[in-house]
């Protein structure tokens, strides 16, 4: 899982390279910005990456917000450890340091989609998923951006201390708004089904109602200091079981999804119909090929008819005294008339046969997409591609439409997967759909 391994990375950072990241903190500041800069260029260009481990775990893990979200996990549970213990010493001194990494990481995440929010306004696209996650992405950005900078250490130094921690407190909202935000994109998806996306929600809950628990925990302790600490374990323990054990009830699919979802089920699917012109043109040009054959035979038939009809023209000059070679000729002619037309009537014109590069019939086929397998169904008929099918396990909506729009009525005129201009900004997407109606195609050929 993606969130795992970017936790993996943050705390491995955090407890190994403590001491270089607060001696040279600049340092760390400038790969992020450079992993950051690099993953929202590589993303945006039309770069073909034909690696799924590199698409997912190296690009994704930045352009997904996992590595920042982990780093940000960090810096949060540097605030809700026990006092004295020994994790807290190790991340107390570089919190700062941590918060302003994770910031910069972070941008990653938000400029790769926030271009997509962009794009999904100008084209009308703002359903209800749209308009909660744009309304709380900005509200994130408000409150991290002059976090992040007040965190800097000269910046903070110049600050009065009380005033400059009462506004680190909205960091609180900060931490529960990227939970709700995991939720309203994760949750849908985990309830149909989707791999992964379950254990996803699973894992976020525990890093973020943990987090709360621990910190409310923390919070009651140095205020009340009660001589017995079973009691608010006991009450913590039930605080986090119950909303991470709600959380996974409403996230848990009801039903498994299949390894190759049918067409007819599947609620991604859209569908292209096409004019069956190719069958026309080729009825049209064995009429023309049998008309021609008839036309021909025609000719000839006359041209015979003319041909014999000339002698007799020829001998009116001198009816009363024809000779008798003139009759033997004539006498030839007559007889080899009714041959040629026996023989014509005999031979009547064949149709030519057409033989057609693809089976009719119905055809799919399946292929690496974005996040997942692209699936084209297709529908032929005397060489002509009347209908496909496209859709997608897990690759973005918007994207996978684009990319259908642009590609398969490419596909539909060409009856060909070969030539076909990817969509810009959808390009794994759509080269998904056309290897998988390349496939498709491959098992049509005759």
């Amino acid at each position: 899982m993606l969130f795992l391994i970017a936790l993996f990375i943050a705390v491995i950072t955090a407890f190994c390279l403590d001491k270089p990241l607060k001696k040279c903190p600049a340092a760390f500041y400038v790969t992020a910005a450079v992993l950051t800069v690099t993953s929202v260029v590589i993303t945006q260009s039309d770069i073909n990456i034909s690696s799924r481990f590199v698409r997912d775990y190296v690009l994704g893990i930045f352009s997904r917000g996992a590595i920042g979200t982990a780093f940000w996990a960090v810096v949060m549970w540097a605030g809700a450890l026990p006092n004295g213990s020994a994790p807290i010493k190790k991340l107390m001194p570089i919190r700062g340091e941590l918060s302003i990494t994770a910031a910069i990481l972070t941008f990653s995440h938000i400029i790769i989609y926030g271009l997509t929010y962009i794009s999904n306004l100008i084209k009308g696209r703002t359903g209800s998923d749209f308009v909660i996650t744009s309304i709380v992405c900005i509200v994130m950005v408000l409150i991290m951006t002059p976090l992040t900078v007040m965190s800097v250490k000269k910046i903070r130094k110049k600050m009065n201390a009380k005033t400059w921690k009462k506004i680190q407190r909205f960091a609180y909202i900060f931490y529960g708004l990227i939970y709700i935000h995991i939720l309203v994109l994760f949750i849908p998806k985990a309830q149909k089904g989707r791999e992964g996306y379950f254990l996803s929600v699973l894992v976020y809950s525990a890093v973020f109602i943990g987090y709360a628990v621990m910190r409310i925990r923390k919070y009651y302790i140095a205020n009340k200091k009660p001589d017995k600490k079973l009691v608010p374990n006991a009450v913590c323990a039930c605080a986090f079981v119950l909303p991470f054990a709600l959380v996974g009830a409403v996230s848990y699919g009801t039903g498994t999804k299949s390894a190759k979802p049918s067409a007819d089920v599947s609620e991604n699917a859209a569908t292209f119909t096409f004019a069956p012109t190719t069958t026309v043109v080729t009825e049209e040009a064995v009429t023309t090929a049998s008309d021609s054959k008839k036309t021909s035979a025609t000719t000839v038939a006359a041209t015979s008819k003319t041909t014999a009809a000339e002698p007799a023209t020829t001998n009116k000059k001198d009816e009363n005294t024809p000779t008798a070679e003139e009759e033997k000729q004539e006498e030839q002619d007559h007889n080899d008339e009714p041959e040629q037309e026996q023989h014509e009537e005999e031979t009547p014109a064949t149709e030519p046969q057409v033989t057609y590069k693809y089976r009719n019939g119905e055809y799919e086929g399946e292929a690496e997409g974005y996040a997942g397998k692209v699936y084209v169904k297709l529908s032929i008929e005397n060489d002509a591609i009347t209908s496909i099918s496209a859709w997608a396990d897990d690759d973005d909506p918007e994207y996978f439409g684009d990319a259908m729009n642009k590609v398969i009525p490419q596909i539909g005129a060409k009856v060909s997967a070969d030539g076909i201009d990817a969509c810009s900004g959808a390009t794994y997407s759509s080269n998904g759909i056309i290897d998988a109606a390349r496939k498709a195609l491959e098992k049509a050929m005759n």
